[in-house]
């Protein structure tokens, strides 16, 4: 069922934006080869004549309509399979970032437990360390 549109609607920035971003995907070939006015109507709702006074929205078709002219030019939208491998490769950079950062942890915990072994040694506990500083000692 089509878009009802709307006749008397303010277009609206925002509204705008989303019409030109929808012709950029046309202009990309994610939506199709065909592009129209009747189908810029359609998903935005808004009438040819009520588009065409929108200067940025007229060139945003008029580009979209000549990168679909060109033959040569492939689709930008990526395959199934190059998803897939984009998606993998960014699950093993994540696992990668994990294991890096349990190391930093692992050094962390290590050195913490150098710092109070150290602090048993000299006689000092947990509550000694944790207890504010003294105001006049502090800098600043």
């Amino acid at each position: 069922m089509p878009t009802r549109i709307r006749a008397s609607a303010k277009m609206s920035e925002r509204k705008k934006a989303c019409i030109i971003a929808e012709l950029e995907r046309w202009q990309d070939r994610e939506l199709g080869t065909r592009l129209t006015w009747e189908r810029v109507e359609a998903f935005s709702g808004y009438t040819r004549q009520a588009l065409s006074r929108h200067p940025d929205i007229v060139y945003a078709y008029q580009e979209a309509k000549r990168a679909l002219a060109d033959s040569d030019r492939k689709s930008r939208s990526r395959l199934r399979r190059d998803e897939l491998a984009y998606l993998d490769q960014t699950v093993v950079s994540l696992r990668a970032k994990i294991r890096w950062y349990e190391q930093l942890e692992a050094q962390w915990l290590q050195r913490w437990q150098r710092i109070a072994n150290q602090c048993l040694q000299r006689g000092l506990s947990i509550e000694d360390l944790d207890r504010p500083l003294d105001p006049l000692n502090r800098r600043g």
